[in-house]
């Protein structure tokens, strides 16, 4: 069994097929133009018998009246068959170009029958065969145009001959009774011949030689365009690929990205990646689009066994399009049971050091001219930015996972000690081991104080470490601002009324739940609030406010009057250890990673945070949040 041959975008022939449906389509709509035209013909048969008869002038009427007759048969006739054939789903050029034929023979027919019935050579219809010229050089090929021009030569040749030989009854044509008869005058017939003759062919060639030179252009305009189609498409594939090295991190996309994006644009089969050892030994598929299963697997090709790969690691571009080389190819023999033709290999080149080749596989042979290598090193280029940026930022990523790690580990193991060596504080200063004296007393209440910070500081390095942490599983869920409300009223209450300052929070009416994980928001608002009591003086204010901004998004503003953040902080402010130095000098100790926290967990909530703050008047935090989805109806 024959297997089907395989195709692909973009293919040749499918372009010259649809250029062709697109003339002949073209030629079907003007065929049914010359049948709209014709139905005035016998209407202004007509006309002109009654004009003509008025000025004097008279013919063999019922004749011209009765080929008028047959203009109208054979218009309708024709009128059917187009409706038949637009009705086609398929177009077939033969059925079109002689649906065409038929029209302008019958046309000649009808004009030479005019034309022998008003007075043979001296009728004054001889040059409406023009305008047939005319529209038979615009329709038809060139040939068929001379050719209906030698056809009106001959015929009116023939009908002048055999008139004046008695052959054929002569109809002549009067004006006020008197004939006008150039049977009676050869030469003056002969001069009129020729010059009807000279005009037909003349008007032949000048339409057929300008719609030769319209054809070119369109040619030349539709090529054009074509060419500014693929140019957009590429433009559009190397926005999306750019678009794709500032944004896509994870190798694998990417490469799926790019490879798909540039065998669309190019119009291939496939695309490969192949990556570079570090010995430069061997290349490996990183990645493939449209190649064989086969390819798919961890393959790898010995540099020392492919000489192309080799020249073009070396940096030649290299492109073929018959591909027949067994022996320049590791993997040729699989190439060619794909029915590849034609392959295009680039250097994948990183500040002047090849890490890889990209290749271009296509079915069809000498595929790959220079403007498609130049815009394939163009790409190359692009993909090994990319590739290097995936691999920096893996390394970032890594290096940040190693960081966490560490964190969690050092605060795990300080915890420990830290916890007992305040216990143990707390059992001298309690004098169960004797009493203490002020001086010692003193000292022991510092050394408590700043236990107790460290061990609050090795919390919130925990508490980063793991919302940083990939393992860790959000379990977003509706969160009633008033349940949330509740708890940190609860929590801060006793805390303010110690330093007399006026804690309130308040909900907007029929405000949705908050979607979040109701753990990580609670520990977000406690931290934004532990700040705003620990900032605002004696007998101030903090207040927290539940309010809409927008149908999807909750809104939480955390005001006080405190001691407000500098100007210069603002930058800095959701840093890691970063404090203010006016918070320092009221709190001198702090790890200054309260922010840090809450701004990672509102970036996990895909939410929004901003700060509006004056120093010495207050700060007033925004968090927007996402709403939670309504519950379906059912």
């Amino acid at each position: 069994m024959t297997q089907p041959k395989p195709t692909e975008p973009g293919g040749l022939s499918e372009e010259i097929n649809q250029r062709k449906l697109i003339i002949l389509r073209e030629l079907r709509e003007r065929s049914y133009w010359f049948i709209k035209l014709r139905w005035w013909v016998p209407p202004a048969i007509i006309a002109a018998s009654f004009t003509a008869h008025v000025l004097g002038v008279s013919w063999n009427a019922t004749a011209t009246l009765a080929v008028a007759g047959f203009i109208l048969a054979y218009n309708a006739v024709f009128h059917f068959l187009w409706r038949e054939l637009h009705k086609s789903e398929e177009d077939k050029p033969r059925s079109v170009q002689r649906f065409t034929y038929w029209q302008v023979g019958l046309d000649y027919l009808a004009m030479f029958l005019l034309i022998h019935f008003t007075g043979g050579a001296a009728s004054p219809l001889i040059f409406f065969f023009i305008f047939h010229i005319i529209f038979a050089s615009i329709l038809l090929p060139p040939a068929s145009a001379y050719g209906f021009a030698g056809l009106a030569a001959v015929g009116m040749a023939l009908i002048a001959a055999a008139e004046y030989l008695g052959l054929i009854p002569h109809h002549a044509l009067y004006y006020q009774g008197r004939a006008i008869d150039l049977a009676e005058q050869p030469f003056h017939m002969m001069v009129e011949l020729s010059f009807f003759t000279a005009s037909v062919f003349i008007t032949a060639f000048s339409v057929t030689s300008i719609m030769a030179m319209l054809r070119k252009r369109i040619i030349r305009l539709a090529e054009l365009s074509e060419a500014m189609g693929r140019l957009n498409d590429r433009f559009n594939s190397l926005f999306a690929m750019t678009q794709a090295v500032g944004s896509i991190r994870n190798l694998q996309k990417l490469f799926q990205i790019v490879t798909s994006e540039l065998a669309a644009v190019m119009g291939v089969k496939a695309i490969s990646v192949k990556l570079l050892s570090e010995d430069g030994k061997t290349l490996s598929y990183a990645a493939v689009h449209g190649l064989p299963e086969s390819f798919r697997a961890d393959r790898t090709v010995e540099v020392a066994k492919s000489p192309i790969n080799r020249r073009v690691i070396e940096g030649e571009p290299f492109a073929t399009g018959r591909l027949t080389h067994k022996d320049m190819f590791q993997f040729g023999e699989d190439l060619q049971k794909a029915e590849f033709q034609s392959v295009l290999f680039v250097p994948l080149t990183l500040e002047d050091r090849v890490i890889g080749i990209l290749g271009a596989y296509c079915l069809r042979p000498d595929r790959f001219d220079d403007e498609e290598v130049d815009f394939f090193r163009l790409a190359a280029g692009l993909i090994a930015i990319a590739l290097d940026n995936a691999r920096t930022y893996e390394a970032l990523e890594a290096l940040i996972k190693e960081r966490s790690w560490f964190m969690m580990k050092a605060a795990h193991n300080l915890r420990a000690p830290l916890a007992a060596i305040v216990s143990m504080i707390e059992v001298l200063r309690g004098g169960y081991h004797g009493k203490l004296s002020p001086d010692q007393e003193e000292y022991l209440r510092r050394m408590e104080r700043r236990a107790r910070t460290m061990i609050s500081m090795i919390g919130e390095l925990m508490d980063l470490a793991e919302n940083r942490n990939e393992r860790r599983t959000l379990k977003f869920g509706p969160i009633k601002p008033e349940f949330l409300a509740g708890r940190l009223e609860r929590t801060f209450k006793d805390e303010a009324l110690e330093k007399e300052i006026a804690f309130k929070i308040t909900i907007a009416p029929g405000l949705p739940p908050i979607n979040g994980d109701p753990e990580m928001i609670e520990q977000l608002m406690e931290n934004l609030i532990s700040n705003a009591i620990k900032y605002t003086p004696q007998s101030g204010k903090v207040s927290v406010a539940f309010v809409p901004a927008g149908e999807k998004t909750v809104r939480i503003e955390v005001a006080d009057n405190g001691i407000g953040i500098p100007k210069e902080a603002m930058s800095q402010l959701f840093s890691e250890f970063f404090r203010a130095d006016n918070a320092r000098s009221i709190e001198e100790i702090g790890t200054g990673l309260g922010l840090a926290i809450v701004k990672e967990i509102v970036d996990q909530h895909r939410g929004r945070i901003s700060v509006e703050s004056e120093e010495g008047l207050g700060t007033i935090f925004y968090v927007d949040l996402p709403a939670a989805p309504k519950p379906e109806v059912k």
